[in-house]
């Protein structure tokens, strides 16, 4: 099981990115962020970049490395498109959700810049850093897919966290230092915005 871990996890965060924002392609593709070009543009490289991650992930279970490779390259720069477009989003915001967000774009965009660099070095470390570091970026889109699947972000929501924490632990048999930080990061949000509640 554990040799379908990243497929798998790769296309659980894409079913997320599509069900997360239906409303903006499917359900009410009037609403005004659909005219705003930001929007529009963030919209394309987050959803290139969550699919690229299951195109890659395909790639190596054909055991594709040369193509693997060259795709990777694109990806790279669709991962710098992404974190332009998302950065204006947050810098001006200072509310305890985006502060939540936010921290774990660092952290998450520090493990994919790292994974980056290990990609000719520790092929397993090049491996976890750019899987948990994509899992990072998806509660944005998480958190509305929980409202539109239940409803609100309540106990399924903190579930899909805890699972999904815990199946990187199992995976590599042991707490690696990359999840210990990022739940760390992720329940210091949380904990701020219970804390922050009115």
């Amino acid at each position: 099981m554990r040799k379908h871990f990243y497929l798998a996890l790769s296309i659980v965060l894409w079913l997320i990115m599509i069900v997360g924002f239906s409303d903006n392609w499917l359900t009410d593709i009037g609403q005004p962020s659909n005219s705003q070009p930001k929007f529009l543009i963030h919209a394309f490289f987050a959803f290139s970049w969550f699919t690229i991650l299951v195109i890659q992930n395909g790639f190596i279970k054909k055991q594709d490395f040369r193509t693997h490779m060259k795709v990777g390259k694109v990806g790279f720069l669709i991962y710098i498109g992404f974190l332009i477009t998302t950065l204006p989003l947050y810098l001006k915001e200072f509310k305890p959700l985006s502060i939540m967000v936010f921290s774990q774009l660092v952290f998450g965009s520090t493990l994919i810049g790292l994974s980056y660099y290990y990609r000719k070095r520790d092929l397993q470390t090049h491996k976890m850093n750019m899987m948990f570091g994509s899992f990072l970026l998806v509660q944005p889109a998480w958190d509305r897919a929980a409202g539109h699947l239940f409803g609100s972000q309540g106990l399924e929501w903190l579930l899909f966290y805890l699972i999904f924490f815990g199946l990187f632990i199992w995976y590599h048999k042991k707490l690696k230092w990359q999840v210990a930080t990022g739940f760390l990061i992720w329940a210091a949000g949380l904990t701020n915005i219970i804390l922050n509640m009115k």
